[in-house]
């Protein structure tokens, strides 16, 4: 995937009162750099077949110009990764996943292709930028509804014509913002350090349509299953705020005040 180059700095949320930004986006929408995700292109005659067997949703009825939720998980159940799956022009599909998973996955992934025609690669002709607020009318590249509680879109074009649109938009935001996007809406997202850390319905999967328990088999299909319908999840996903010494990363355990020894999530 190639990067959109910006003749600015990203703003982080970490430099702003990130609050009236999010609310005040202007005609013009903001720009967000989204260089913390790769773009990896699978793309084949047995394409659409192949992701409906390894994902945990249904690839099937990926509406055009919609960013699906899924999880790839292993055979007990535990996620590898939490991706955005989209429908490319050419009848392909396009993964939108963590740049330091990118390289595990089409790893993994390409183990199973056996003798389908798939191609599962990283897209590196293509450029990747987020919008938040109003698009433009006219864009000269792929646009999809990202979904969650704010109005966004991936674009996915050209560098040359993302460049414009990022110079056209009234703020270039850095991609910490589409994670506090992300955090807002109750979306989760798996990376390095949490890799095999949680079976979906740990981070609510099952709750932002991103778990179809209707469609065939996958990796951990039947552990995720049982799940559903047979136990009940000892974990879930929930939004807080919290004060902290020093930063706090994915993965890191959490302790409160009250109980310094027993860790809180």
């Amino acid at each position: 995937m190639t990067a959109v180059s910006h003749r600015t700095h990203p703003i982080s949320p970490t430099e702003v009162d990130y609050r009236p930004v999010l609310e005040r986006v202007g005609t013009n929408g903001a720009a967000v750099d989204l260089g913390y995700l790769t773009l990896v292109s699978v793309t084949g005659s047995d394409a659409e077949n192949f992701l409906q067997n390894q994902l945990s949703n249904d690839t099937s009825g990926i509406p055009d110009g919609q960013a699906q939720l899924n999880a790839y998980c292993n055979p007990k159940g535990r996620a590898l990764a939490i991706l955005r799956l989209l429908k490319r022009p050419d009848g392909g599909f396009w993964m939108l996943v963590p740049s330091d998973l990118a390289e595990s996955l089409i790893k993994r992934l390409s183990i199973y292709v056996m003798r389908a025609k798939v191609d599962i690669r990283v897209d590196d002709e293509n450029a990747l930028i987020g919008l938040i607020g109003k698009k433009p009318e006219s864009m000269n590249a792929s646009e999809f509804d990202y979904g969650g509680h704010f109005a966004r879109t991936v674009v996915i074009g050209q560098p040359d014509a993302l460049d414009e649109l990022a110079d056209r938009s009234d703020a270039l935001l850095g991609g910490d913002f589409w994670k506090l996007c992300d955090i807002l809406s109750g979306l989760p997202q798996i990376y390095a350090e949490t890799v095999e850390e949680c079976i979906p319905q740990h981070v609510n999967m099952d709750l932002v349509n991103g778990i179809s328990f209707s469609k065939g088999c996958y990796p951990g299909q039947e552990i995720i299953a049982r799940l559903k319908y047979l136990g009940k999840s000892k974990y879930r996903l929930c939004a807080a705020t919290a004060e902290a010494q020093k930063p706090v990363f994915p993965g890191d355990p959490l302790f409160t005040a009250e109980h310094p020894r027993q860790k809180a999530g």
